[in-house]
């Protein structure tokens, strides 16, 4: 097979939304307007190129370029091609946003409604030696959708207008297979994307090409046995063929295993080949923490009468996985991952779409994210159902970095016409292929039917939408319960499946079963004090946490990027609209509540510090309580990335910065841990060992005043066996003044850290500012390796200056000596300074 790209070189023009594909040469009869871009490409892009519109992604500039989505966009390439003759040629578009007619040399080649699979047309009876052109009509869609059709749900659509968000949301979106969030979301502006906004190519084949190649492992002892099965298309209408399957499998490009199937016979169409192999001694696919991620190369060559070859390699990690919900005591159930018959704990966070404009996304961008969350301790990214399914190579990278990828299917917050055929038409091509595309990835942990339908239009839950489900109309539960079902057993059924997030129980969201949203009980509640209280989270007792947040500032410098100016301002529409639409001066609150009293005062990098600790704190606590049930089996913050700058959920912001808050969550989520809480009157320790090796927490335990004075230690040490959770101490709290001082675990040499227990709000301990000393510097490469002490309590030290650290904005003990290292190519003198 031939691939040619058609990537390069095109022309784009626009038109009265009305027109439509017959406006073919009228539009291609303009003289001027043009604009040209390669793809994948927005078309916002070439327009953001050539000035005619500002980013979107800037200050309040999203509302100026509103008009981009009431014009229909034409896209034209001239490419040439020799050498058809015998060929069947094919014309691919990944991915068109959304409704979409195609031309090759004027004439009519199909049309396409999602975004979410591929255009595919058969186009040699179109091509011509020598010259031709490809033009591509493309729309939003949201044109096609009426108020009578929207009555068919009753309007049971979630809009940010209701919740505060005055420039966002259409209730037309649920009809429209495009990402969601581009009607804008509590997170995230109002861009209505457009255009092509995948690769474009050419397929050339003779006589059969493989279409698909589908693996499934089986671990036995010590031992892997592999299924390969090659789907083959034979392209002769009336013909049969010979052909040789030979699949190889590799590691490291040593062969670890051969089968062949000699003189098949390729009857016309399509044909399946499956061959059964045998690995000796596997190396085994883990989980970040867990262990290693080997890959395999599995490839399969077909050789056909005359000896033409047609190969397909793909990269594959050898794992077992399942998800137990088997019973527990009373009416729970258990909702845990196991990875190679050991149990993992799930921690990470929710993915979104990183841009407003999702197609100028990197390749780049998208590896820097991954590599920051494995730095974080990650293990376990949540796609959302609100945006769109990753390119390729994001989840080849999580096969090779260790994420597991818990993947929702792209229905978020609204009610969906499943009742209509063509609609459901549309949505069984989309789960057909993306469960085809993606079964092969040791990453996929679960596919899960959509974000939040079952628990929102519940009439239980929330009897306000006037929505029942039935039979006859189902509104989206009949793609989540039955279609994707259906689809999943028979494309991939060793991958486990879930309905929707969150789900399980007599009710959606319940404690007792399946995965819940923690939301009305913690930041989204009417109560001011329990949306920043972080000791509130000891109190989870749900079987896997998969949604929960708090929101915090970005730093300065990206504040100053994403507002426009050097000298921004905390009102005005601009922050408004980079301000959370559930924030609700709940940072103030935080601020007020922890550190210092009128936060409305503070000038923004001060606000950024203590509004970033604030977020911190209450992320890394609640991650620690979560990690701490022992009946909890998954922990996922809302959310880790963003698509534009804002005042927001992430821990890294859009510009690829680190807020205070990923510190906290990286210290949280280290594989091995103590965490340290005050029940009653008890002081009880969890260790936690997230790895598959054996450990020990060894140092000194006691009471320590602030100030170092005091200090009533006592030798202690915990066994931590592999992949475990547990109490390793529970006694009496020792009666102290607990303002003055505080329970505190000095870590020896190991991989567990110190540990202070928390006995109340910052602001209301008693002890006077310590002075941070660097006793130790050194440079290697790129580097500085700093070693601080300090004789009293520090609470909130850091590098001064935007570096990256292994950490920062931590807690030292009295007396406690910590290593940092910090990316300084420059070798600057380091400074320290601290929030408290």
């Amino acid at each position: 097979m031939e691939k040619i790209n058609l990537n390069q070189g095109w022309k784009l023009h626009d038109s009265p939304l009305f027109w439509e594909k017959d406006k073919l040469e009228a539009v291609r009869s303009f003289q001027e307007g043009w604009l040209t871009c390669d793809v994948p490409a927005d078309v916002r892009m070439p327009l953001i190129k050539e000035g005619i519109i500002k980013d979107p992604v800037v200050a309040d500039h999203c509302l100026e370029s509103e008009w981009v989505e009431k014009r229909a966009w034409w896209f034209f390439k001239e490419f040439e091609i020799c050498g058809l003759s015998g060929k069947t040629a094919e014309l691919v578009l990944e991915a068109l946003d959304t409704k979409s007619d195609v031309f090759i040399n004027g004439q009519y080649a199909g049309s396409q409604k999602s975004v979410h699979y591929p255009f595919f047309c058969s186009a040699g009876h179109m091509l011509r030696e020598g010259k031709n052109e490809i033009a591509v009509r493309v729309s939003t869609g949201l044109e096609e959708v009426t108020d009578e059709q929207l009555s068919q749900i009753n309007w049971a659509v979630c809009r940010e207008d209701d919740n505060g968000g005055k420039y966002r949301s259409d209730y037309r979106r649920a009809f429209v297979r495009r990402p969601q969030y581009t009607v804008g979301w509590d997170w995230g502006p109002r861009v209505v994307t457009c255009g092509i906004v995948g690769d474009v190519y050419l397929l050339c084949s003779e006589k059969a090409v493989i279409r698909d190649v589908e693996i499934k492992n089986r671990l036995q002892e010590d031992k892997a046995f592999l299924e390969v099965t090659a789907e083959v298309e034979s392209l002769s209408m009336v013909s049969t063929q010979n052909c040789d399957i030979e699949v190889k499998v590799f590691y490291e490009e040593q062969v670890c295993a051969v089968s062949i199937l000699k003189d098949q016979l390729l009857t016309s169409g399509m044909n399946y080949f499956c061959v059964d192999m045998e690995i000796e001694h596997p190396k085994l696919w883990w989980p970040n923490g867990y262990g290693e991620q080997p890959l395999y190369r599995v490839s399969v060559e077909m050789t056909l009468d005359g000896g033409r070859k047609e190969c397909r390699d793909i990269t594959y990690g050898i794992r077992s996985l399942r998800l137990d919900t088997s019973p527990m005591e009373g009416d729970k159930r258990r909702f845990q991952f196991y990875v190679n018959d050991v149990p993992v704990f799930c921690k990470g966070g929710d993915w979104i779409p990183n841009d407003s404009i999702y197609a100028r996304v990197t390749d780049q961008k998208i590896e820097k994210l991954l590599e920051e969350a494995v730095n974080a301790n990650f293990n376990m990214l949540r796609i959302w159902g609100g945006g769109l399914y990753e390119r390729e190579y994001f989840y080849q990278l999580c096969d090779r970095k260790g994420i597991l990828v818990w993947q929702d299917f792209m229905f978020a917050c609204a009610a969906y016409p499943d009742h209509l055929d063509w609609f459901c038409a549309e949505v069984e091509k989309e789960l057909e292929y993306q469960t085809r595309r993606l079964r092969n990835h040791a990453c996929i942990a679960l596919f899960c039917g959509s974000n939040e339908n079952h628990w929102l239009f519940n009439p239980q839950d929330n009897p306000q939408w006037q929505v029942e489900f039935t039979r006859e109309k189902p509104l989206g539960l009949y793609i989540t319960n039955v279609m994707a079902k259906k689809i999943i057993h028979a494309n991939c059924a060793d991958i486990p499946y879930w309905n929707s997030s969150p789900y399980g129980g007599k009710l959606p969201n319940d404690d007792s079963c399946g995965d819940v949203h923690r939301w009305h009980n913690g930041f989204m509640s009417m109560d001011m004090e329990e949306r920043i209280e972080p000791v509130l989270y000891d109190e989870v007792h749900s079987r896997f946490v998969s949604e929960y947040g708090c929101v915090g500032p970005c730093c300065v410098e990206s504040v100053n990027e994403y507002m426009d100016t050097d000298q921004p301002e905390r009102t005005g529409r601009a922050w408004e609209m980079h301000c959370n639409v559930f924030e609700r001066d709940s940072v103030y609150a935080g601020i007020r509540k922890h550190y210092l009293d009128n936060p409305e005062n503070l000038d923004m990098e001060e606000y950024s510090l203590y509004g970033g600790m604030f977020q911190a704190l209450v992320l890394g606590y609640s991650l620690e309580a979560i990690r701490a049930q022992m009946e909890c089996y998954g922990a996922l913050f809302w959310m880790y990335n963003d698509t534009w700058g804002e005042n927001g959920w992430t821990i890294i912001d859009y510009y690829l910065r680190r807020k205070i808050s990923y510190y906290a969550v990286k210290r949280a989520l280290a594989p091995v841990k103590l965490v340290m809480r005050c029940e009653k009157d008890e002081l009880v320790v969890w260790g936690l060992n997230d790895t598959n090796t054996c450990t020990e927490a060894v140092g000194e335990l006691g009471y320590v005043s602030f100030d170092g004075t005091v200090r009533k230690l006592r030798p202690a040490a915990f066994k931590l066996p592999a992949a475990s959770r547990q109490c390793v101490l529970r006694e009496k709290l020792p009666k102290e003044d607990y303002k003055k001082g505080s329970i505190m675990f000095f870590a020896a040499d190991g991989p567990a850290k110190s540990v202070c227990l928390r006995m109340g709000d910052m602001r209301n301990l008693e002890f006077e500012k310590s002075t941070i000393e660097i006793v130790q510097t050194k440079q290697t490469g790129c580097f500085t390796h700093v070693t601080v002490t300090s004789t009293g309590y520090v609470h909130g030290a850091y590098a001064e200056g935007n570096y990256v650290c292994t950490d920062n904005y931590f807690d030292i003990l009295p007396g406690e000596k910590k290593e940092i290292q910090i990316e300084n190519p420059k070798g600057q003198e380091i400074h320290f300074r601290q929030v408290r």
